[in-house]
């Protein structure tokens, strides 16, 4: 029968481990002075297992016939897991010179945990005030913006958000509501600069509005000595939750981008019962259908073991869009140049031939000394579904159909796929 020595008798807390995790976290507390010991075990909380001290006056003490110590098992996860979190607590309280623990060492760790209440401290604050631990926005010109810029988000630009601030923007006639967060002088995944972390959207906007490019953006910029021990992770979480899913007109963070942050964490040892990964799912308010539903995703990803850092590019906006359409603008036939190409830039989900069939046709009628000879069309991907099923079922049967109705007027198709994600981290 599963039993406990006699100087713990009822004084214990062992919670039911749902997921048979192969370790657990626990403390003891000697209820005579409060002084403490916490370890870690591969196993389970019932297995005859106690403690691996050295420590002879813990020994001494648990073994006084008249000894009361509680037991409280305070976490379970994998081992690497509850090592990290064991390394944390001793850290936390210096166990090894404090009198009050038993310890002797702090234990150590490969595995570094995010701190999820420093991330949602610093979150509150800027979602609160638009200020952090004194520090004020100040106005920052657009133009002069660093391109060193972290979008967590799977997207790197929705171009319906940025439409919907740049209206708004132009209805106000001022970037004085907006803000973009920077992090001063920041090392980011082997890169350095002033990283942007959140406000891309509103940059975009701005530039795209009909007086905000020339302008000032609130900007909460935030120097080296306040962020240089941040990780990268707690960088990524820290820009995924400052915007949260109630916020307005932020565009909220979906349940794919909140999956990958938490496969993220379970690809570094976090177990998926994490009081992490739990702070997560509730820092953003989700439902228990809702927290299902990103469980499943994250769980689908882990089991991929492929965690995603790249974006899928919109070239309908942003500066890829941009670069585009100024080529676009060099090439085309009907913009003036004579190139003999008529050029355009498609999303796969969003393709008509029609239309340029027919702009082709009618230009060679209409100027039979400047003839339109190559339709040169350049085709990007909103996501892998789109992707997978352009090449698997719609790209052969365009091909055939377009060459058939243009080899008749001597008119060749060149298609060309731009790059369909980049990394998330951007420079110019």
């Amino acid at each position: 029968m599963e039993t406990l020595p006699s100087q713990i008798g009822k004084d214990f807390n062992i919670p039911y481990d749902p997921n048979n995790s192969e370790a657990f976290l626990y403390k003891f507390t000697n209820l005579k002075d409060n002084s403490k010991y916490i370890g870690i075990h591969k196993g389970k909380p019932f297995d005859g297992y106690m403690f691996s001290s050295t420590n002879e006056e813990f020994h001494k003490e648990f073994l006084d016939p008249n000894a009361d110590f509680f037991y409280d098992v305070l976490q379970y996860g994998t081992y690497k897991y509850v090592q990290a979190e064991e390394n944390r607590l001793l850290i936390e309280v210096d166990a090894k010179n404090n009198p009050k623990f038993y310890n002797k060492t702090n234990g150590g760790s490969s595995l570094v945990i995010p701190r999820m209440d420093l991330i949602k401290y610093i979150v509150d604050q800027i979602v609160a005030d638009k200020s952090y631990d004194g520090i004020v926005a100040t106005y920052k010109a657009i133009k002069d913006l660093s391109d060193f810029k972290l979008q967590i988000r799977e997207f790197s630009l929705s171009k319906h958000h940025v439409n919907v601030l740049r209206d708004i923007i132009n209805h106000k006639s001022s970037l004085e509501h907006l803000q973009v967060i920077i992090l001063q002088n920041r090392t980011y995944r082997g890169q350095k600069g002033d990283l942007t972390i959140d406000g891309n959207h509103s940059i975009e906007a701005a530039k795209i509005s009909k007086i905000g490019a020339a302008g000032n953006i609130p900007a909460l910029v935030i120097p080296e000595n306040k962020h240089k021990d941040w990780t990268d992770d707690e960088v990524d979480l820290l820009s995924l939750m400052c915007n949260p899913r109630d916020g307005n007109p932020r565009l909220q963070s979906s349940y794919e981008d909140i999956a990958r942050e938490i496969c993220k964490l379970r690809l570094k040892g976090l177990d998926a019962a994490s009081k992490e990964i739990i702070a997560v799912k509730d820092y953003f308010k989700l439902t228990t259908s809702e927290k299902s539903k990103v469980s499943k995703l994250a769980r689908q990803m882990y089991e991929e073991q492929v965690p995603n850092s790249t974006t899928w590019i919109d070239y309908g906006t942003g500066s890829e869009g941009r670069v585009v359409k100024d080529l676009i603008e060099r090439e085309c036939m009907t913009h003036g140049h004579n190139t003999g190409i008529l050029s355009v830039c498609y999303s796969s989900a969003k393709y008509d031939a029609w239309r340029d069939l027919h702009k082709m046709i009618l230009w060679n009628r209409n100027n039979p000394n400047k003839l339109i000879d190559t339709y040169k069309v350049r085709f990007y991907h909103k996501d892998k579904n789109y992707e997978n099923k352009w090449f698997k079922t719609w790209a052969k049967d365009n091909e055939f159909v377009i060459d058939s109705l243009l080899k008749e007027h001597g008119i060749k198709r060149n298609w060309i796929y731009l790059p369909s994600t980049r990394s998330k981290v951007t420079t110019k």
